[in-house]
């Protein structure tokens, strides 16, 4: 057991390293080719919005089954094959790290409104945020810069080294691809909202130790500071618990106010501000990114320490 879980935090560790040095563009990176995949899966099982809304959900969940199955089943098969399951493995995490490209997306952003290029940034900021972003104001793509990627990094960090500790590359490529098609069928779209159920709630059980990771880490990290809690002012539907706690959190370590409505297709969400004394603006998008960085220096540190401890349990002598 000790030698296994030895061999699993070793090679999240080195994977991680590697998926950090050697970023890949997000247009290139096997994580664009299943959100394609998605996009024309549901084109194809779910044409018409109008239908029963059982119906609707049945659809997204067997389209959901087979977003699973058959990465999974390809994964099974080359596992059987395969002389080094590790280096398979190691395959499996590079392709579910993909923050560092979300990370090099942030700071084009950075660059952009810096530059005053609005509109530029509001184009960038399609491949981030995945919602309309034409309408947004250089306050609102701060805001929504700043919640998207703290999201995006538990989601593509932590939640991904923890289901692949817990419960090897199955788990955490179920997690990613749970999380995939979550964002691609957005139950905040009208189209989505019955189809995506299913999605959105297998990404939400596997985010939440992200989230509450990430809150703790957001929380040691104001440690010494003078923060105060955000006053939150709830305007439509509230934000699932764990979610609420990692952008509270935020809020109170930058200081600054986020949430808010938000658009998507056309169709306005309303969501709770979180009201600090300051709004955000560019600098808090860099401060998040090295606020990230750091966290992201500390779970490598951590795999290491843990594989130092597991090298003695597996090898006293």
């Amino acid at each position: 057991m000790a030698e296994s879980l030895l061999f699993a935090a070793a090679l999240c560790a080195v994977s991680l390293l590697a998926a950090w040095l050697l970023p890949v563009s997000l247009q290139l990176h096997p994580v664009s080719l299943v959100a394609r995949f998605c996009q024309k899966l549901a084109l194809k099982v779910h044409p018409d919005a109008g239908r029963p809304a059982a119906q609707q959900r049945l659809a997204g969940l067997l389209a959901l089954l087979l977003v699973l199955s058959l990465p999974l089943l390809l994964w099974y098969g080359f596992y059987l094959m395969s002389s080094w399951p590790l280096l398979l493995d190691a395959i499996i995490l590079l392709c579910c790290f993909s923050w560092a490209g979300y990370r090099q997306l942030g700071l084009s952003l950075c660059r952009q409104l810096e530059q005053g290029q609005l509109a530029q940034a509001r184009q960038q900021a399609q491949l981030l945020l995945l919602r309309d972003s034409k309408a947004l104001s250089q306050l609102g793509l701060v805001k929504a810069a700043l919640e998207s990627l703290t999201v995006r990094f538990q989601q593509q960090v932590v939640a991904i080294i923890f289901w692949y500790l817990i419960a090897g590359a199955a788990g955490a490529l179920c997690c990613r691809l749970c999380q995939i098609a979550s964002q691609q069928w957005s139950v905040k779209r009208p189209e989505f909202r019955e189809f995506g159920r299913a999605a959105a709630l297998c990404s939400r059980l596997f985010n939440v130790p992200a989230y509450l990771l990430g809150a703790i880490l957001l929380r040691l990290q104001s440690v010494g500071r003078q923060a105060q809690a955000p006053v939150e002012r709830t305007e439509g539907k509230a934000f699932p618990v764990s979610r609420r706690l990692l952008l509270q959190q935020l809020s109170r370590t930058l200081k600054v106010s986020l949430g808010g409505p938000a658009r998507y297709q056309q169709h306005e969400v309303r969501r709770p501000r979180l009201q600090q004394r300051y709004e955000p603006v560019v600098a808090d998008v860099r401060r998040l990114l090295t606020l990230l960085d750091y966290q992201l220096y500390i779970w490598l540190l951590l795999l290491c320490l843990c594989c130092c401890l597991l090298w003695f349990v597996a090898i006293p002598g």
